[in-house]
């Protein structure tokens, strides 16, 4: 009886979720597409609103994802939702994805999200990251699936952003797929120019200082530190001071970024009118 109910109760959950059974494949490999993030999905189900969903390839080819762009915009939900539904395949659960998505079976997933700082055994911040991180190197392989929430944080961000390089690149080295969330412009740069590893911004209105919780691939995100700034009504000469005190070329790149996205956005309202 209990078996029977066991089964009942993952078949209401997937009615209840709109969830399939993707194409499954012995590969290392994450195709989703239109996926949402279960929780999300049901909550936003009873209170009406709608769930964006998530579509991108993790492949050979492209193997690591870096998701950038400004805070509460949906980096994390968006990690969360490709490690859920493939925590949920694995565990024999119907997923809230589209049909014809593709998903591999990992032999390991590795997760790392949120402050695990240990007082209990004096570990800091960055002293738990770099454990957790150590961890990661030592043991991913080719069926290895990471999920990485803000990589080098909890340290200056110069040397923070140095340690994050290397272990991106040594996770990279070791065949592993993943997926990596930052602030850093190192990263970001990094990503663009080696092989294996793929940029991703989610988008922002920067009008209305609203997120637009949309992923797209390909492209790293600005962070809109002084558009969000600015919006919000900090003194202009505090802002200008902030400013002078940022390297050049990293506030030209920002900025570049951000009227990228914008110019990416008027595009596609252009082509739906």
């Amino acid at each position: 009886i209990g078996e029977f109910d066991f089964i009942k109760a993952k078949a209401q959950l997937a009615v209840q979720m709109n969830a399939n059974l993707p194409n499954i494949t012995d590969k290392a490999l994450v195709i989703l597409v239109d996926a949402y993030h279960p929780l999300l999905f049901l909550y936003h189900k009873e209170s009406g609103k709608k769930t964006i969903p998530v579509t991108l390839t993790l492949d050979d080819q492209n193997r690591i994802l870096v998701i950038s762009g400004p805070n509460a915009g949906g980096k994390t939900v968006t990690m969360k939702t490709i490690g859920l539904n493939q925590l949920m395949l694995q565990s024999g659960l119907l997923v809230p994805v589209s049909a014809v998505s593709q998903m591999g079976i990992f032999k390991q997933l590795f997760i790392h999200i949120g402050d695990t700082q240990n007082l209990q055994f004096e570990l800091s911040t960055y002293s738990s990251h770099l454990i957790h991180m150590k961890h990661f190197m030592e043991n991913a392989n080719g069926k290895t699936l990471f999920f990485i929430d803000e990589l080098g944080s909890g340290s200056d961000p110069n040397l923070g952003g140095a340690f994050a390089e290397v272990i991106m690149e040594e996770l990279s080295r070791r065949r592993s797929f993943g997926v990596v969330t930052t602030h850093y412009l190192n990263l970001k740069v990094m990503a663009n120019h080696t092989q294996g590893i793929i940029n991703g911004a989610m988008q922002f209105d920067e009008v209305n200082l609203l997120p637009m919780y949309k992923l797209i691939v390909g492209k790293p995100g600005s962070s809109y530190t002084f558009a969000i700034a600015e919006r919000i009504g900090l003194p202009q000469h505090l802002i200008n001071r902030a400013r002078k005190l940022v390297d050049d070329d990293h506030f030209k790149l920002d900025r570049l970024l951000n009227r990228t996205e914008q110019d990416l956005q008027h595009l596609e309202k252009e082509k739906k009118e």
